[in-house]
This record gives structure tokens, C-alpha cells and sequence, in this order.
């Protein structure tokens, strides 16, 4: 027994090290008036990642709240950020874009904390750097709300990004035409909007490559763009998605205009959580029933832009 006890001792004095020099994460509760941006600070990392690894739909934050927070690396004697990089398995840029005070490879030290990337295969937020936004229409086209809409984008300046359904694109080719040579960003939305978890990898791949096509053979632009009906996917179907070369996009306000809510109820909602880097869900198609996004459109564009926002296209937040 005693010898069962002392190689057991033996072993974890073996792997101390290597436990030391694993990446760490850690949980964050939110406090009362905490922020993104303070929490940010604190880790030393953006916002966007913070929102991004905990797939956040909203900027707003309820004191209590748990937040994961970024992995990170404690520096040992002799390392450098190239050994770093092969031993946590991502690329030498991918580590010193996840260390922006980082201005030279050489310059690290024994003790030093450095940031772990993230790959997320979702995007909730895009760069908070800058004081941009993205409004983002889903579901379209058709020829009632989206003219209005791309009317009101035109008169004051605003490029957007659409999320098309393939099948409603087959049946309103101009208006996708028309969207794209005003200047606006084109996603996928899938052919008819289904509910993805539902389906088989074939089906899935089925939807959107058939979207693809259509959009392609339209406007002779394949779209690298897509966003999940409803919002919901496996993060198994997401990793396919990444691999076949989509960018999932999600979203970080969310309007809620296909809920019947008043346009005043709309802008206050973009208003609540307009922040660097937030992307608007908003809608261009609706069935019945009352529906204000087009009377709510001009007033959020001018709030936000009255506070500083430029708005830009969702390929342009990503800085892609």
C-alpha cells in the first residue's frame, strides 16, 4: 500500500509542471453595474471575445450572471511565442491577435500571462475596436417591406446585410439584384428556412448549397455569410459549416420586430443594447400582422448615429 501511495505522489510531482503550464480559464460572476467593457479590462482582452466565447444575444448583463472568460498562458523560462504556439495547437498570427500589446514576437518574459485564442464557430459580435454596427435583415426578399427597407437604406447611406431564404430568392430575383448592386452584404439563410437541429447532415447541406447556388446564379456572388434559422444549431452542424468555409452569424441586438412589438419598442430595444460591435437582428419579410420595422428603420439609424455609430455590412465588422 505504501508503495501504491508513494508512485502516486510520484506521478503528480511528474505532472505539477505540465499542469502549470496548461492554459488556464476562469469563471467571472457578474457584479452589480458590471459591464462588458469592465470585465474586458479586467482580462485583458475585447469585448467582442467576451461576447463571442459566451454566445451572448445580448449586451446587457444581470449582476449574478456566471461569464467564462478567455484560457491563458503563463510564460515559462526559455519559451518563446512560435514554441507557445505549437504546444497550445494555434498559429503564431492567431496568437498575437489574441495579444494586441504584444507588438513583437521576442518581447515576452518568464511569468507572463498571455492570451489563449478562441475559435468560435459562431459570430455574436464583430470588432469592438471601433464604433461601428451592423444592421442585419432576415428572411427576404419580397416585393412588400423590402423595397421599403432598401429605400430608406439608400436615403440615408446605410449598407446592410440580408439574410436571403433560397427559395424566396428564386421567386424574387430582382429584388436580390437590387440589393446587391446597392452595395448591401448577401447571406445565407437557407432555402426554406427550417429548424436545422431537426435535420440530417445531408439534409442541412442539402438547404444551404442549394441557397448558395441560386444566389450564385443570380448575382454571380457565392456567399461566405450564413446565419441559422431561429437562431438554433448543434455546435456539430456549426463546425461542419465552418469547415465547408461559412461564417455563422448570430447576433447581438435583437429587435424582435417579427413579435408584433410597437417601432417604439424597436428602436428602444437597438437603442438598450447598441455597442461597438453589436450586430441587429432585424426582419424584411412578415406573414400578417402588425409589423413596424420600416417605421422604426429611419429613427434607429438617425439615435444611433447622433451617438457616433457609422453602420457598415456585417463582412466589414468582421474586418474580413
Amino acid at each position: 500500500m505504501f508503495k501504491i501511495v508513494t508512485a502516486f505522489f510520484a506521478i503528480i510531482l511528474v505532472c505539477l509542471p505540465l499542469f502549470n503550464k496548461s492554459a488556464m480559464a476562469e469563471t467571472y460572476k457578474v457584479q452589480e453595474r458590471g459591464t462588458l467593457l469592465k470585465i474586458a479590462d479586467k482580462y485583458r482582452t475585447s469585448v467582442d471575445t467576451i461576447v463571442n466565447l459566451n454566445k451572448l444575444l445580448s449586451t446587457q448583463l444581470k449582476p449574478g450572471q456566471y461569464l467564462e472568460t478567455p484560457k491563458t498562458y503563463k510564460v515559462s523560462e526559455g519559451e518563446t511565442l512560435y514554441k507557445i504556439s505549437k504546444e497550445i495547437r494555434v498559429t503564431l498570427l492567431e496568437l498575437l491577435e489574441a495579444n494586441p500589446t504584444i507588438n513583437n514576437p521576442d518581447w515576452i518574459y518568464p511569468g507572463q500571462i498571455i492570451n489563449v485564442p478562441i475559435k468560435n464557430e459562431m459570430i455574436y459580435m464583430g470588432d469592438s475596436s471601433k464604433k461601428r454596427i451592423a444592421l442585419t435583415f432576415d428572411d427576404g426578399p419580397e416585393d412588400t417591406y423590402t423595397p421599403q427597407i432598401l429605400e430608406i437604406l439608400r436615403e440615408k447611406g446605410v449598407k446592410a446585410t440580408f439574410f436571403v431564404v433560397g427559395e424566396r430568392v428564386k421567386e424574387y430575383p430582382e429584388r436580390l439584384k437590387q440589393m446587391y448592386r446597392e452595395g448591401h452584404a448577401i447571406g445565407n439563410h437557407t432555402w426554406d428556412h427550417p429548424h436545422l437541429p431537426e435535420l440530417t447532415d445531408e439534409q442541412m447541406n442539402e438547404s444551404i448549397q442549394s441557397t448558395t447556388a441560386e444566389i450564385e446564379k443570380i448575382i454571380g456572388f457565392k456567399p461566405d455569410l450564413f446565419r441559422p434559422p431561429y437562431g438554433e444549431i448543434e455546435d456539430r452542424q456549426a463546425e461542419l459549416l465552418t469547415k465547408q468555409g461559412y461564417r455563422s452569424i448570430m447576433w447581438t441586438a435583437d429587435t424582435k420586430d417579427w413579435s408584433g412589438v410597437s417601432a417604439e419598442e424597436i428602436v428602444s430595444r437597438v437603442k438598450q443594447d447598441a455597442s461597438p460591435g453589436a450586430i441587429v437582428l432585424q426582419h424584411n419579410y412578415h406573414v400578417e400582422g402588425k409589423f413596424e420595422t420600416v417605421k422604426a428603420l429611419p429613427e434607429i439609424i438617425d439615435e444611433l448615429r447622433a451617438q457616433g455609430y457609422e453602420f457598415v455590412t456585417v463582412p466589414t465588422l468582421l474586418g474580413k
